[in-house]
């Protein structure tokens, strides 16, 4: 063996190791530690660190030796090259003063963000090539998200059952976390509650919904039916919930939008026929109308049963109180109906990304750059709000869109949020045809990037930092091409 041979395999085994940490290290989104190393005080993820050795230890060597990225990272390259353009022709434009805001180290630094999560993908996309690495990568999940999610018991046991967090849980959470823990609102080991939703949605939940469906576990041990995975879906949907992240529970209602529309149409097939077979004789348009008008009786019932849904948890969110309580009487009322949810300055702000993309449609004003337009895009409802005026009179902060998609387009306008749509379509085509394969990790991965899919269109509306690793690591998983075969693990 060559030394260029031993170095690789040292490389690889490192590669292994670092992989390892990276996985089992996601829980933990804002350590002080990192955040001092990399100075934020609110992306801090640790796996942030352990990627950057992952890329000079591993993929830069990998890419050297012609290694293959999948296919669908192309479009995701063109994006980053339309948001790099994008990024130094707003140089060119006119750039409003914010304080005492550089904007040139302000769109290096949203540049960087963006490289972040592109080398998450690609890194995870490319190291997951056989069905070995892919169960250890579950098992890692499973065994890190145990942990998060015995921290989350403590803090329901905590507050509902005692009322107070004691001094010794503050210090933990202090640190891993830039910020502590919250009022009747559980939110594991990340930086807030709407963080914790993120991460369940993005990763864990869709990845235990896949596998319990597929009937594959990492764990050869049963009981019954059971896994560790469904066992971890209950309890990972268990603490969704008492995030109290409106945002993160659309987000899970999405993830079954593709298994909805299949028990749909099953159920509507399943009571046709069954009608059908009582009448003698049923023609071709009469079978097609009684189809729909079923389908309609179905879609009645389930308004329904969200309604239900909906009143309940206005009962339980102190902010949904006034869900069902919309008046016209009011200065525009839709901003006064949210504003009542404690929604109004999200929305505020999304309109703001849309006003700047409005006036600057084609490439947008580049990375990082949206806020310095904030002054004049939000809407003269929004500076009635207490913490938008806060933060524009009292912070030296920039204010952000608070949305991946109103991000895309106010900052790449619509050339960048085509790009990067196609490279999800890209995606979503890809997962719906592996998503069929059977006792594989490739269909369990691939299921669970459909997921990602439909609750990212929901959580696309609360996060819209690029430095988020676990959307960028869900998809990677789904997008590897794993050869297909092995039933190891099911």
């Amino acid at each position: 063996m060559n030394a260029k041979n031993s170095l690789w395999l040292l490389s690889q085994k490192t590669a292994d190791i670092l992989w390892i940490i990276m996985i089992a290290i996601l829980p933990i989104t804002s350590m002080p530690l990192i955040a001092r190393l990399l100075g934020s005080d609110t992306v801090a993820a640790p796996s942030i660190i352990i990627v950057f050795f992952l890329m000079v230890i591993w993929f830069i060597p990998y890419i050297l030796r012609r290694g293959k990225m999948v296919k669908e990272s192309i479009p995701l390259l063109v994006f980053v090259i339309v948001a790099l353009a994008a990024t130094v022709l707003a140089n060119f434009k006119v750039i409003p003063a914010y304080k005492d805001v550089a904007y040139l180290s302000n769109s290096i630094e949203a540049f960087v963000t963006l490289l972040i999560g592109v080398v998450f993908f690609l890194i995870t996309s490319t190291y997951l090539q056989n069905e070995e690495k892919a169960l250890l990568t579950l098992k890692v999940i499973n065994l890190s998200a145990i942990v998060m999610l015995i921290w989350t018991g403590f803090q329901v046991v905590a507050w509902h059952g005692f009322g107070h967090y004691p001094g010794w849980m503050f210090d933990l959470q202090g640190l891993i976390s830039s910020r502590v823990l919250y009022r009747q609102r559980v939110n594991g080991l990340a930086l807030e509650p709407s963080w914790f939703a993120h991460q369940l949605n993005m990763i864990y939940i869709p990845i235990w919904l896949a596998a319990t469906i597929k009937g594959i576990s990492a764990f050869k041990k049963r009981l019954g039916f059971l896994t560790v995975e469904s066992v971890l879906l209950v309890a990972g949907i268990g603490s969704l919930l008492l995030t109290l992240s409106r945002v993160g529970l659309l987000a899970f209602l999405l993830m079954f939008t593709f298994l909805f529309v299949k028990l749909h149409s099953y159920l509507v097939a399943r009571v046709t026929a069954s009608i059908q077979k009582k009448k003698e004789k049923i023609s071709f348009t009469q079978k097609k109308r009684l189809t729909v008008l079923i389908s309609i009786l179905f879609i009645v019932v389930y308004l329904l049963l969200l309604a239900v849904g909906l009143y309940a948890f206005s009962k339980v969110d102190p902010r949904m109180a006034s869900l069902f309580d919309f008046s016209v009487g009011q200065d525009n009322p839709l901003l006064a109906y949210f504003n009542e949810l404690s929604f109004g300055e999200r929305v505020v702000y999304w309109l703001a990304g849309w006003n700047v993309f409005a006036e600057h449609p084609i490439l947008g004003v580049g990375l990082g750059n949206a806020g310095f337009y904030f002054p004049k895009a939000i809407t003269p409802y929004g500076w009635n709000l207490i913490e938008v005026r806060r933060l524009a009179y009292r912070t030296s902060i920039l204010l952000n869109v608070k949305s991946l998609w109103a991000r895309l387009l106010a900052e790449t306008g619509l050339v960048g949020f085509a790009v990067f749509c196609s490279w999800l379509y890209s995606l979503a085509k890809k997962f719906v045809k592996k998503a069929e394969t059977k006792h594989s990790m490739t269909g369990v991965f691939a299921l669970s990037g459909i997921f990602v899919l439909c609750a990212l269109l929901a959580e696309g509306f609360s996060i819209d930092s690029f430095a988020m690793p676990y959307m960028w690591i869900a998809l990677g998983l789904a997008a590897a091409d794993l050869p297909a075969l092995s039933n190891k693990g099911s």
